[in-house]
């Protein structure tokens, strides 16, 4: 990574400061989603091994500690590890020290963390599977700050090279463990591994690379600094965590295991494609850190480029989830009830990944108060239809509340950005790419194909039929050529 030196004028744009970072940001984005895309489909062969040989109850009953862990997890990160990839971007020479007392002050989060996750397991009368829980909590939570280390610095190639193997730890698992018929524990464990591999993996790394040589630290005066601008970092994160996963405690308030079992096995292929606008974001999320320092001028064009790319990926996605819902429920082994969720939280895609967008941007630009009523609406919308639509329609109520709230959430986040940036041009940014979905879902649905080979063909066509349009209707500008023709020449650089 470049250096990064402070402007003498706020505005100006420097080589040295903001030179390359488009091009770079996008050409680590690309390598990081390819290999993303073959963890995930790892993953997903391991979630339909796991949920097959549970069962609809027991694998309901392992994701409600897969929700809960995540619930507290929220709670007690306490907007540290956004603000270490944030402050860390921006001043480089002080990351060590940002490590290493994010790391000594999660040790005593973690105890908070402990009777926090006990009630919540001893609630739901899952109180046995407390141990592995609490270490998937623990191992979770330091792996991500290592990783993020590599975000802060944008030196992910290493990040490229592990995101595959941990994934591979959690599969040969996953299938030993059908194999013998093993109980809930030992799939959670199997996760706790994954991420295991990947703490020891990353400290390897930042070891050998010098990045990091970590001890005990607790600056008192930076932990002050921390928390007046962690807080509205932990709220967000804790209000965006609760309503993406409040759903299914309520579920399984109102309802059985086996429902809870039905939804979250149709909401595991819906947010296992999550992982490309978290992808995108985390990767960018630096870059905007360092424009709203050094070039803010350009804050608002990459939003809308981030708002863009992020419709552009996720919009056919939904297209093709909806049309093709039964025909995807089929081919994954998913349970014959998850079908109605899949295509109903298919919608949802499109706008959960131009989400993102908002997230990214008022984090950046040290807006993260405003993003946290922004979340906060989310959250109340969210909570409020499931408490009328889980008791009443079940899992099905669930879906569509998920598709609601994210709806809600663009539209605040939409408004909220318009008063503290300025006016995001939706309608510029996206008729393209609407176009273009439409054109190949007019297909789908004239084709509407039914079995494996004939599903994933059609696939594979209408993805092209897409991308045609897309190009036939001149969607990415100069700029946009610019930096593609950039990250190109940067790829061939690097493999020669």
């Amino acid at each position: 990574m470049q250096e990064t030196t402070p402007p003498q004028t706020p505005g100006t744009v420097t080589t040295d400061s903001t030179g390359g970072l488009g091009s770079r940001a996008l050409r680590f984005t690309i390598l990081i989603l390819l290999a993303r895309v073959a963890s995930r489909v790892l993953a997903l062969i391991g979630v339909v091994a796991i949920g097959n040989a549970l069962g609809d109850t027991r694998f309901g009953q392992m994701q409600t500690v897969v929700t809960y862990t995540a619930l507290v997890s929220a709670v007690v990160d306490i907007g540290f590890t956004a603000l270490y990839i944030r402050e860390g971007a921006r001043d480089p020479q002080h990351l060590a020290r940002y490590f290493n007392n994010v790391a000594s002050i999660k040790l005593f989060l973690v105890a908070v963390a402990l009777p926090l996750l006990a009630g919540c397991l001893w609630f739901s009368g899952i109180e046995s599977l407390l141990l592995p829980g609490f270490a998937l909590l623990v191992v979770s939570g330091y792996s991500l700050l290592l990783r993020s280390t590599l975000y802060a610095l944008q030196r992910l190639n290493f990040e490229v090279a592990e995101i595959i193997p941990e994934t591979a730890v959690v599969l040969v698992l996953a299938l030993i463990g059908a194999h013998i018929h093993a109980g809930t524990g030992f799939f959670l464990w199997a996760y706790v591994a994954g991420y295991a591999f990947a703490t020891v993996y990353f400290i390897a790394v930042l070891l050998g690379t010098r990045i990091l040589r970590p001890r005990w630290e607790l600056d008192v005066n930076l932990f002050r600094t921390w928390i007046r601008a962690g807080i509205p970092l932990a709220i967000t994160y804790v209000l965006t965590t609760v309503y993406f996963k409040l759903d299914v405690p309520i579920l399984q308030h109102y309802r059985s295991y086996a429902e809870v079992g039905w939804y979250t096995f149709a909401y595991r292929p819906f947010e296992a494609l999550l992982f490309i606008p978290a992808t995108l974001r985390t990767v960018i999320f630096p870059v905007l850190s360092i424009y709203y320092r050094n070039a803010p001028n350009r804050v608002l064009a990459a939003a809308e480029k981030l708002f863009k790319g992020l419709a552009i990926m996720g919009w056919p996605i939904s297209v093709g989830i909806f049309l093709l819902a039964p025909q995807f429920n089929e081919i994954l082994g998913l349970y014959p009830q998850s079908a109605a969720a899949l295509q109903i939280l298919g919608i949802a895609i499109a706008v959960m990944f131009v989400d993102n967008t908002f997230a990214a941007i008022f984090n950046a630009i040290n807006r993260q108060k405003l993003y946290a009523y922004v979340a906060l609406c989310g959250l109340a919308i969210n909570f409020a239809l499931n408490m009328v639509l889980i008791p009443q329609f079940g899992y099905i109520g669930a879906s569509w509340a998920t598709v609601a709230t994210e709806v809600g959430l663009v539209a605040a986040g939409w408004f909220a950005l318009r008063g503290a940036l300025g006016t995001l041009r939706l309608v510029h940014i996206c008729w393209k790419p609407l176009i273009a979905g439409l054109v190949m879902g007019g297909f789908i649905a004239f084709v509407h194909p039914h079995g494996r080979f004939a599903v994933l063909a059609v696939t594979a066509v209408a993805a092209v039929i897409y991308a045609a349009v897309l190009i036939l209707l001149r969607t990415a500008d100069d700029e946009e050529k610019a930096i593609l023709r950039r990250t190109l020449g940067l790829r061939r650089r690097a493999s020669g």
